[in-house]
């Protein structure tokens, strides 16, 4: 990348030549005795190291330095420099013993070093490397425009009708609510707002070229539209449950946290918070039953089952189908080898090292993203519905058949060109 392993070879070759490690050993051994040498002491050793026999060599310390070494005369020093001196072989026996824990520490020494060189190389050049940067990516993002534009319009505009129906069946529901709060209409319109911040993820991800990260990201909205079609076929009930088991994942989430947080460098979740954690858990517990602790637990009593998973709640609400599409998304959310080897930017047959944006794939994360928003717009719009919000159900129907008609049209294009 930036030629350091050269550079460092040759800075390791350096340090272990004969002077060079000759004064090292030398430098050790004055430290014993409380003497720190300077730069300049320290080039002056070397060359006459490398010129001369060690036996000849000639120190030249400050006042300062032997008064901090608390020498009294001049007679002890040149005794303690005669003993070092005539014990060097020994000094340099024990340090070839600790040899690997020197390469180690010496390693580590010119790493830091060329680390902080090459940081300040990156700092001097940075401006210029994210003007580049900055470049590249606006002109890949006209080219993305200029072939999948229309279908991303279609796409913003699918979204503009979810985010508008919603805003509509707010108004009509404040305008004709009772005193009675509609719990599950309430975790219908948070859920719903929740898909549309996503979808405007998603959107981002795709003009700019994304194609796997929209993907995992259609991941979050499928699971969101699996519960919502759940909690709006079985209402205020198992949405309380819904809601109240934020509590569980809290308790389960802090124990975790404490387990960790010293490695983690952060602060401890202290006992007393810890116990009011334990007693709300505790609570809907003993509320609910045992089975309430399991992942969705909140929906345990309405399926009948002691720990249903994602997996049961989404072939209760016929969404199963999706299953294929859902496992492909979790490989690029997960380590998975068909996250790695596989790429939504990519055709089958090309082995490339995919590391930024490309301008294929796209349509099949955004036909998943019009389907699970229309569905979770639809749950919404279908309880407690009008004939009004069962005409707009209809019509963003047909609008996002015609979005996926559009991104599959252009996806056949690409692929006959590649083909040509």
């Amino acid at each position: 990348m930036f030629g350091l392993q050269e550079l460092f070879d040759k800075k390791i070759e350096q340090m272990f030549q004969p002077h060079i490690l000759g004064v090292r050993i030398l430098e050790n051994e004055l430290g014993k005795i409380g003497i720190t040498i300077n730069d300049k002491q320290r080039s002056n050793l070397e060359n006459q190291f490398k010129n001369a026999d060690k036996d000849s060599l000639i120190f030249n310390f400050s006042d300062d330095q032997l008064e901090k070494a608390n020498f009294s005369s001049e007679e002890e020093l040149k005794l303690r420099l005669q003993s070092i001196l005539d014990n060097f072989g020994e000094s340099i026996k024990r340090f070839s013993e600790k040899l690997d824990e020197t390469m180690e520490v010496l390693i580590l020494s010119v790493v830091d070093k060329m680390a902080l060189s090459v940081n300040s190389t990156l700092e001097q050049r940075m401006m210029d490397m994210l003007e580049d940067q900055e470049a590249i990516h606006y002109g890949f993002g006209e080219g993305i425009h200029e072939v999948w534009g229309n279908a991303l319009g279609l796409l913003q505009g699918l979204i503009v009708i979810s985010d508008e129906a919603a805003q509509g069946y707010l108004t009509r529901s404040d305008k004709y609510s009772n005193d009675d709060i509609d719990i599950a209409q309430d975790v219908l319109l948070r859920i719903h707002a929740k898909s549309n911040q996503i979808a405007k993820e998603i959107l981002t991800l795709l003009r700019s070229g994304f194609a796997d990260g929209a993907q995992a990201r259609w991941r979050s909205l499928h699971e969101l539209a699996v519960v919502s079609c759940f909690i709006a076929h079985h209402g205020d009930e198992v949405a309380v449950r819904y809601i109240e088991h934020e509590a569980v994942e809290i308790h389960k989430a802090s124990i975790e946290y404490n387990k960790y947080y010293i490695r983690l460098g952060a602060t401890e979740i202290s006992q007393e918070e810890m116990s009011i954690i334990k007693d709300d858990y505790d609570a809907l517990i003993e509320k609910y039953g045992k089975n309430y602790g399991s992942d969705y637990g909140w929906a345990s009593e309405a399926m009948g089952l002691k720990k249903p998973t994602f997996r049961d709640i989404e072939l209760a609400v016929e969404l199963d189908h999706y299953r294929p599409y859902y496992k492909a998304a979790s490989a690029n959310i997960h380590a998975n080898p068909a996250g790695v080897l596989s790429r939504l930017g990519l055709f089958p047959e090309e082995d490339i090292l995919l590391a930024g944006p490309s301008n294929i794939g796209l349509c099949e994360p955004a036909q998943s993203t019009i389907i699970s928003l229309t569905q979770i717009t639809t749950s919404l719009l279908t309880y407690n519905a009008n004939i009004d919000f069962l005409v707009v159900c209809k019509a963003m129907s047909e609008y996002g058949k015609k979005a996926e008609k559009t991104f599959i049209e252009i996806e056949r294009k690409i692929c006959e060109q590649r083909n040509a």
